[in-house]
């Protein structure tokens, strides 16, 4: 896999998140904030943007986008992949709607249907 193919223009990530706007923010955890955004196809996506003190040089984190996008489970959600621009870090997932991760783990009759 070609690590440039997976990547994205950071003009491409702000127009999509509104700059980054807290209207689309939808967590923040230890290793950054996510926010939701829209690309020009009109496809959904969540943006993690890392903080910038997580050490991580640029080699490492393409090395990772490459292992994380080639990684495919259904409790997985897919990297559709990363932006890497100066000190920003950001990674591109798909998104799901309407449901949290709780839902997906904890939830008995969404694991029903795949026993």
């Amino acid at each position: 896999m070609i690590v440039e193919s997976l990547q994205f223009d950071l003009g491409t990530i702000e127009a999509a998140t509104k700059n980054f706007s807290t209207d689309n923010k939808l967590g923040e955890g230890g290793f950054g904030e996510v926010y939701k955004g829209v690309l020009p196809n009109g496809e959904a996506i969540a943006v993690k943007r890392l903080s910038s003190g997580s050490g991580q040089g640029a080699e490492e984190f393409k090395n990772e986008v490459v292992l994380v996008a080639k990684l495919q489970h259904i409790n997985l959600v897919r990297l559709l992949g990363f932006c890497l621009m100066g000190v920003e870090k950001i990674l591109v997932y798909e998104i799901v709607t309407n449901k949290s991760l709780d839902y997906f783990l904890y939830d008995m009759n969404y694991l029903h249907e795949f026993q």
